[in-house]
């Protein structure tokens, strides 16, 4: 609506002045003319809202200005225009400082809010460009106040008017300053909050710390859950947008959280290695406390206390490693030694728990086998056979010269590449040739296998007949208690090894040439699931080494 008043105005101006020129009179065109102009320059500045009476007067004037030309009166046409002109400069000279002080207020406040975004270090380039922008937009102002200040002070009307002129000028550059200083900030604003989740996760490292720190001080330390506390309300603030807030703290959170790291594991390391060092003490005990001469009994015996030295060898080694790290300051790798010599300890100790258990069963045993001999209980034995009662009836089964029933086999697990399971085992041809039959080994082995997926170096299993039963008789199967862990290393990480024994049925048979029963033939429903296909199960698979079967 203004736009079309002010194109009106115009077209009546260029009307007048053809009027004039046509009669042979000179209409005050320029006066006209730079009456308009000053007044849309006055709202510019904001006159409207700092200087209405001011800017109204000058618009009065410059209508009066046109009646007055209409009505051929030149000489108030001009009076008119210049009085318009000049209530439109006053309008100008009180509203500039005003408004550009207005927008200078938006550019702080854009810079600020930027600031608290972080944006000075996380969106260096705009964020600088814009406080340039500031500091060139007071230059401007403070030149644009000093020229408006001292205008009055010169002689004539028209330097006067010049230099009003300039320090509007100033302003104006001043003013656009200040906005493109409030854009540039917003800018930076926006590239910094951008970075939130990333900032965050910079803090992991601060996360870790504390972890470490809680579980050294076992949850006592209270200075742990304050520096927690601390970081949370950092995290918090960074994710509210107010990014430097969140991360003034962030270094000395850092710094504390090593310091509880630092102070904390010393004290756990101390602790870890004093219960290494009771560990192993009574490991070494229990196994001390073997008769030699029970052990020297059985070649079987003789392997197990073998294996339960060896782990109680790799205790101490790894004890004394953890006093030497903890001497010279490695604290995270002496807690790392000592849990290593605690964890072969406790095996040493199942070790010896198992291996007692089955020198006891054995002794029960050969008392039995005693009586039973004596009371004529066991019949006439040949060397090469053996007869087995089941259930008060006689039967006979071949005995192979490892004194398993004929078919059966001796497997030890071996560490190797690719690792031994039990489809693997099957799948060799000197076994089953089909990996669809592991579950007959698994079901030959129950008692010392929890987890199919799961079988340890050392560890010896019986390999069933391809066809047939996959229990040994009741008699043997009384004689085997469950066994406890006694392997070093499983195959499957970060689970704890399933614990194995060595089979007494083979110190039986050589001791008391004892007769073997053999279970009743499997049903179509045991055969059928003696042909799933373990989880683990993969597409190659080599042959086992001759070595691994006894």
């Amino acid at each position: 609506m203004k736009s079309t008043q002010r194109k009106i105005l115009s077209s009546f101006i260029i009307l007048l002045a053809g009027f004039f020129i046509s009669c042979g009179a000179e209409l005050p065109i320029q006066e006209l003319s730079d009456a308009k102009n000053s007044i849309t320059r006055a709202k510019s500045a904001g006159a409207e809202k700092y200087a209405p009476a001011e800017l109204e007067e000058a618009r009065k004037n410059l209508l009066t200005a046109h009646q007055k030309a209409s009505e051929e009166n030149l000489a108030e046409t001009k009076k008119s225009a210049l009085y318009a002109r000049a209530k439109a400069l006053d309008a100008s000279e009180k509203s500039f400082p005003f408004s550009v002080d207005e927008v200078r207020k938006e550019s702080g406040v854009a810079i600020e809010s930027a600031e608290e975004a972080y944006a000075s270090q996380l969106a260096s380039e705009p964020y600088n460009t814009s406080v340039q922008l500031r500091k060139e937009g007071d230059a401007l102002r403070e030149t644009a106040d000093r020229t408006l200040e001292s205008y009055p002070k010169e002689s004539g009307d028209d330097e006067k008017l010049r230099m009003r002129l300039a320090a509007f000028d100033q302003y104006e550059a001043s003013r656009q300053k200040y906005v493109d200083s409030r854009k540039a900030a917003d800018e930076s604003k926006v590239l910094a909050l951008s970075q939130k989740q990333q900032l965050i996760d910079s803090l992991a490292d601060i996360e870790k710390n504390l972890n470490d720190a809680d579980k050294y001080a076992e949850g006592k330390d209270p200075e742990v859950s304050e520096t927690r506390n601390r970081l949370e309300s950092a995290k918090a603030k960074i994710e509210e947008g107010k990014i430097r807030d969140g991360y003034a703290e962030i270094d000395d959170i850092r710094k504390k959280s090593g310091e509880l790291v630092a102070k904390n594991i010393k004290i756990y390391a101390e602790k870890q290695k004093e219960l290494a060092k009771q560990s192993v003490a009574s490991a070494t005990t229990k196994l001390a406390s073997f008769d030699r001469n029970k052990i020297n009994a059985s070649r079987d015996f003789q392997v197990s206390y073998q294996r339960a030295e060896e782990n109680l060898k790799a205790a101490e080694e790894s004890r004394v490693s953890a006093e030497d790290l903890f001497a010279s300051e490695k604290y995270e790798d002496s807690i790392s030694r000592s849990e290593e010599a605690i964890r072969l300890s406790r095996i040493v100790v199942d070790q010896v728990i198992e291996l007692a258990e089955r020198i006891e069963r054995k002794m029960a045993s050969d008392s039995i086998a005693g009586r039973d001999t004596k009371t004529g209980t066991d019949g006439q034995k040949d060397s090469k056979n053996q007869s087995t009662t089941t259930d008060g009836k006689n039967s006979s089964t071949k005995v192979g010269k490892d004194g398993l029933p004929e078919g059966w086999k001796r497997y030890v697990v071996r560490k190797k590449v690719p690792a031994d399971c039990l489809w693997r085992i099957a799948k060799d041809k000197r076994h089953y040739g089909t990996a669809k039959l592991w579950r007959r080994i698994y079901e030959a082995n129950r008692s010392k296998i929890r987890n199919p997926n799961l079988i340890y170096p050392k560890q010896v299993l019986l390999i069933p007949p391809k066809k047939g039963p996959t229990q040994l008789n009741k008699a043997q199967d009384s004689r085997k208690k469950k066994p406890v862990a006694e392997e070093v290393e499983a195959i499957e990480a970060d689970q704890k090894p399933v614990s194995s024994a060595e089979e007494s049925e083979s110190g039986d048979a050589d001791n008391k040439k004892k007769a073997e029963t053999m279970t009743p033939p499997a049903t179509e429903d045991e055969s059928a699931e003696n042909d799933e296909v373990t989880p683990e199960e993969e597409n190659g698979g080599e042959e086992e080494n001759p070595e691994n079967l006894q």
